[in-house]
């Protein structure tokens, strides 16, 4: 249920890619595809770290010591967060000249990152305390606001992407509202605000900060790219052909979260055993390997029909980037499983860094040469050799920790 809801939640909005598609234009899903990836890249910098951290804690720490934590590590994002509305305020008219992000953006996208990472946190606490049907009704209440709203500001009010941003933003602060109550309800408020506790998230969050860069980087920092190199200040509409492709690329990505939301807490209770059953975490890994190379083959197959079923013909030239994007994106969701099993519950820290790093350097020095010599084709082909390199990386980093894994044993 945790799976199908997550994915479903995700899911529905591919789903209303034809509907999106015929009633905005390629420069509004230009600017959506910007929104989406501007976000994506503020949201390390606004959690700092803490989802995971208070994540691997919750099966870690004492009810007391759980509350003084949680309470204590909000306190990072929320300056955080108050820091982004200054900077983008302070850099709107470079945002605009060198990425011509609209001027609202100086506002909407700290506001977007800050209650993104509440609604992940708020999910993420229902998944540990295993409450079901609750999990359902936040995740799936909050896309029915989104799209209900979206659709109604876009055909009554023709507010275009402003609608669809709009729905989003509505949709975070209903359900942050209920966020609270829920933390306030469980006990996980009100602790006391411990320094040590702030400076050791401080610590730890500096290379999941990296982390979460490096996975911009890889995941969305090409829109970018092919704006900068590609784009103008009235029209991006090169970026939102290549958006739809990588949506529909995606639902790759979406079906690995959704799974990992049910097998990660099962892998952390696993490995916060006395003695560590390797046969489980190995058969869960097995398991999770199986049913993303499934859905990649059906992906693969099936995608090119929908394109053709239910895009405007002004997008299929999008199609050609699909199909490394997919490839690209499956080696992705391997190499996360790593990411989340080893390094981040472990906190390895130095190794987190520096796989980073490694990823930074990769994605950035590939989206620079091959957009700037092949365009949209060069992100694709960029994006695909990026992914299968750091999955190779990862695996090698992770394998003292991981690497059984690839082999039989029961304990």
């Amino acid at each position: 249920m945790y799976t199908v809801t997550n994915f479903l939640g995700k899911g529905v909005a591919f789903l209303l890619l034809p509907f999106f598609t015929h009633v905005l234009s390629k420069s509004d899903m230009g600017v959506l595809s910007l929104f989406s990836s501007a976000v994506i890249f503020l949201v390390p910098f606004v959690s700092m770290g803490v989802l995971q951290s208070i994540n691997a804690d919750y099966f870690k720490l004492g009810k007391t010591a759980f509350r003084d934590a949680f309470t204590s590590s909000l306190i990072l994002p929320v300056s955080v967060f108050l820091l982004s509305l200054l900077l983008f305020y302070l850099f709107r008219d470079t945002l605009q000249e060198k990425y011509h992000l609209p001027a609202s953006f100086t506002w909407m996208i700290p506001i977007a990152a800050f209650l993104s990472f509440l609604f992940e946190h708020f999910i993420s606490m229902i998944r540990n305390n295993n409450l079901t049907r609750r999990f359902m009704v936040v995740v799936l209440g909050r896309l029915s606001i989104e799209v209900l709203l979206a659709i109604l500001l876009i055909l009554l009010f023709k507010w275009g992407w402003e609608g669809r941003v709009a729905g989003i933003l509505v949709s975070y602060v209903t359900i942050t509202v209920f966020a609270f109550y829920f933390f306030i309800r469980k006990g996980y408020l009100f602790g006391r605000v411990k320094k040590a506790i702030i400076r050791e998230e401080l610590v730890y969050s500096i290379p999941i900060i990296v982390m979460q860069f490096s996975v911009f980087c890889m995941n969305s920092s090409d829109s970018f790219f092919l704006s900068h190199f590609t784009g103008s200040q009235d029209n991006n509409a090169g970026v939102g052909v290549y958006a739809i492709a990588c949506i529909f690329a995606s639902i790759i990505l979406t079906l690995g979260s959704s799974l990992l939301q049910y097998i990660t807490p099962k892998i952390y209770s696993l490995l916060a055993a006395p003695q560590i059953n390797r046969s489980a975490v190995r058969k869960n890994f097995l398991l999770y390997a199986a049913i993303m190379t499934g859905g990649l083959i059906l992906l693969l197959i099936f995608i090119p029909l929908a394109y053709h079923l239910f895009i405007p013909e002004g997008y299929f030239g999008g199609l050609k980037y699909y199909y490394l994007l997919c490839i690209g994106y499956y080696f992705w969701v391997i190499a996360y499983f790593f990411y989340l099993t080893s390094l981040l519950y472990y906190k390895k820290k130095k190794m987190i860094l520096m796989l980073s790093l490694c990823s930074i350097a990769i994605s950035l020095a590939n989206n620079y040469f091959f957009i700037k010599t092949w365009g949209a084709m060069g992100a694709a082909v960029a994006d695909c050799c990026s992914y299968f390199i750091i999955l190779l990386i990862t695996l090698f980093f992770t394998r003292k920790q991981m690497g059984f894994v690839f082999k039989k044993s029961q304990v």
